[in-house]
């Protein structure tokens, strides 16, 4: 299954019922409900939906965004935050993401959880180093070295955090029958990396705390010299329950339409589960002509229907 985000533009259309109205003309009927939607524009999507013109397969954590945040931010309350007020606040919008999911009869609920926020920078610092030095060079490398001991010094209070806000949460998913579904980040501050992700699924050990595999921000990652994009995904095959489709391209532009980066999706798309649901997650600079040619090619490519 192809579905489509709303992200591609939600920050262009305000009015609901429009915005996935131009998401159909692409030839897609099913649709993810994006982060950067307000109470507003969900509104109109939910009449739209009651006329039955279109499925949701998805929702992407804050769904809607918090009132008080005026521009698309997901990450604008964190499970890792050091303040105990913007945590809860996180776990209530969760909470509410969960229901909009329920209510549109969503299977999975894509979340971010967090960053080692005194990190913050770290990533830039590394891409500017690589664009400057390459990625074998020696400056690059003492600079991954140290970036990496440091981080290990510092994660296991927020591991510790995130794993104390995921237990009720998975327990409220598992009530509703949805799959939360922990997304891959490309920074390298970011909760969790992928052997802190692997250890986390495995402590929960549930079918309703899963793997969301982002193609472009796991690129990015392999651009920095932090991880192997195939051999990751055959690690975490088996927990993997559905995929953000995007291109990349050298070292950090991501979100661009399949086939126009540098993805080896021919190598990598076979590592995952014949079933996975695909869900295109593009920039708002893409244009409909490309991206339906890309999804005829996907689909005759990969025999992936629609």
């Amino acid at each position: 299954m192809i579905a489509f985000s709303t992200n591609w533009i939600a920050g262009r259309e305000r009015n609901g019922v429009a915005l996935v109205q131009k998401i159909l003309e692409l030839g897609f009927d099913t649709i993810e409900l994006g982060h950067g939607l307000n109470v507003s524009q969900l509104h109109g999507i939910r009449e739209f939906h009651a006329q039955g013109k279109f499925k949701v397969l998805s929702v992407h954590n804050f769904c809607p965004m918090p009132v008080e945040v005026l521009t698309d931010n997901p990450d604008c309350y964190e499970f890792t935050s050091y303040r105990p007020a913007d945590r809860e606040r996180a776990v209530r919008l969760t909470r509410q993401t969960l229901a909009t999911a329920n209510e549109f009869g969503a299977r999975f609920v894509v979340l971010h959880l967090g960053r080692i926020t005194p990190l913050s920078g770290m990533t830039d610092s590394l891409l500017s180093t690589l664009r400057e030095k390459g990625v074998a060079s020696r400056e690059y490398a003492r600079q991954k070295l140290e970036v990496v001991r440091k981080r290990e010094k510092t994660a296991r209070v927020y591991l510790d955090r995130v794993t104390a806000l995921l237990e009720p949460l998975v327990e409220e998913a598992s009530k509703l029958g949805i799959t939360l579904g922990v997304e891959n980040r490309s920074d390298f501050e970011a909760i969790p990396t992928e052997r802190e992700l692997l250890a986390l699924l495995q402590r929960f050990n549930t079918p309703h705390l899963r793997y969301w595999h982002d193609f472009g921000h796991a690129q990015m990652r392999e651009s920095l010299g932090l991880l192997d994009h195939a051999q990751w995904l055959s690690e975490i095959a088996p927990y993997a329950v559905g995929a953000h489709l995007q291109d990349a391209a050298w070292p950090d532009k991501d979100h661009l339409i399949p086939f126009h980066g540098e993805i080896p999706f021919d190598r990598l798309v076979p590592l995952l589960p014949s079933s996975l649901p695909y869900v295109l997650e593009l920039s708002s600079k893409s244009k409909p002509a490309d991206i339906i040619a890309a999804a005829e090619r996907w689909k005759t490519q990969f025999h992936t229907p629609s």
